[in-house]
C-alpha cells in the first residue's frame, strides 16, 4: 500500500514514516500542500494521510481540490 503523508513537524513525520514503513508500507512524505498535490498528481497512492494545518495549502482544502478533481483516494486527518 501506497500513503502520502503530509505533516509539517518534521520529527513527527520522520517518526511516523519510520513506524509506517516498519509496517510494510510504501510512504512518501511531504512538508506542505502545495507539495503534497503535486506528488498526487504525479503518482498513484492508496491512502492519504492529511495534517491540517500545514504551509501553503492546508489538508482541508487540500481534499476539497481533490475531490473538485474528482480524485477520490481515502484520506485520514
Amino acid at each position: 500500500m501506497k500513503i502520502l503523508y503530509l505533516e509539517d513537524d518534521i520529527n513527527l513525520s520522520e517518526t511516523v514514516e519510520e513506524f509506517l514503513i516498519d509496517k510494510g508500507f510504501d510512504v512518501v512524505s511531504v512538508y506542505d500542500g502545495e507539495e503534497a498535490l503535486s506528488v498526487i498528481y504525479k503518482n498513484k497512492f492508496d491512502l492519504l494521510i492529511l495534517d491540517v494545518n500545514v504551509p501553503e495549502i492546508n489538508g482541508f482544502e487540500l481534499l476539497k481540490s481533490l475531490r473538485d478533481a474528482n480524485i477520490q483516494i481515502p484520506a485520514i486527518f
